[in-house]
């Protein structure tokens, strides 16, 4: 009997920088890299994994805080990296030091490519930024998923999550937080409206959709330093999930992903019966602690 495993981490999380290593067996991927090279290289050696080993990695849309260590990253360790032409075009507007761009590839909203043995789908998402999607990967018979800066839980992004195992979702701000916070109004309203972000009650009848339809390990992400806190995310999601006979850690997994260090990952183990070459799941390794607590 061989094993092989798939595996989502979050290595940070949050307006500060955003960057999600995922595996599948032996292919590694990275989706945005919103902190400097010198920190994604220290999160990956934290998790006993190589820059060099990073097969690709995908951009979700041209905002800094999804793509701050990219050029620096791929000049120095040659890594294909995928984006939707919008996105690109955000890139090359805004870049201080150019990568050289053969190691760029276009994708397109909605339409399946693969990276080694993984197949991707990227879906459009409702934020305020040209070409913006999520991406969901299949492969070893498993579905994961990625979808943050949702202004609101559109129909194309349920319905690209839904049949996944893994979500890795955004609850990026309670609303009272907002309201009653310093930021300006003109800043409020983008965050709170349609093309902003996904609030935590919003994310919280979200996730309740997708456990109906069989998603059982859910990561909170992009959680805003000033609006929310892991706490508040926490404690508002898990009160809304409750009154619908929802119980985390009975009926579903909730981590809240780090802003500073990478969070304990999410485990879905494979098995190959080598006699039958049936591929099984047999562990979920959702247990983990948080070990730096209420960073985010």
């Amino acid at each position: 009997m061989s094993s092989e495993c798939v595996k989502i981490t979050p290595l940070y999380s949050g307006s500060s920088g955003n960057c999600i290593f995922i595996q599948f067996g032996k292919t590694r991927l990275l989706v945005d890299i919103g902190r400097s090279t010198k920190q994604i290289v220290e999160a990956l050696e934290g998790i006993g994994e190589q820059p060099d080993w990073i097969d690709a990695i995908l951009i979700t849309h041209d905002h800094t805080d999804h793509l701050n260590g990219l050029d620096v990253f791929v000049r120095k360790y040659g890594i294909h990296t995928y984006a939707t032409r919008e996105t690109w075009r955000g890139i090359r507007l805004n870049q201080a030091k150019p990568h050289a761009e053969a190691l760029d590839h276009i994708i397109e909203p909605l339409q399946r490519f693969s990276i080694g043995d993984v197949e991707v789908l990227p879906f459009p998402t409702p934020h305020d930024a040209a070409g913006s999607v999520g991406y969901s990967f299949f492969g070893l018979g498993k579905k994961v998923s990625v979808a943050t800066d949702l202004g609101h839980f559109s129909d194309d992004v349920k319905n690209a999550l839904t049949g996944s195992e893994v979500v890795l979702i955004e609850a990026n701000y309670n609303h009272e937080m907002l309201i009653n916070g310093s930021y300006p109004w003109p800043l409020k309203k983008r965050v709170g409206g349609d093309r902003g972000h996904l609030c935590n009650s919003d994310c919280a009848e979200a996730i309740r959709l997708l456990f109906e339809s069989g998603t059982r390990h859910f990561i909170l992400g992009h959680l805003s330093q000033e609006n929310n806190s892991p706490s508040v995310a926490r404690r508002e999601i898990e009160t809304y999930l409750s009154e619908h006979s929802l119980t985390a850690g009975e009926h579903f997994s909730l981590t809240v992903a780090n802003r500073y260090c990478p969070t304990p990952p999410i485990v879905l183990m494979v098995a190959e019966n080598e006699a039958t070459g049936e591929v099984v799941g047999i562990l979920s390794g959702d247990q983990c602690l948080n070990v730096c607590g209420d960073m985010t």
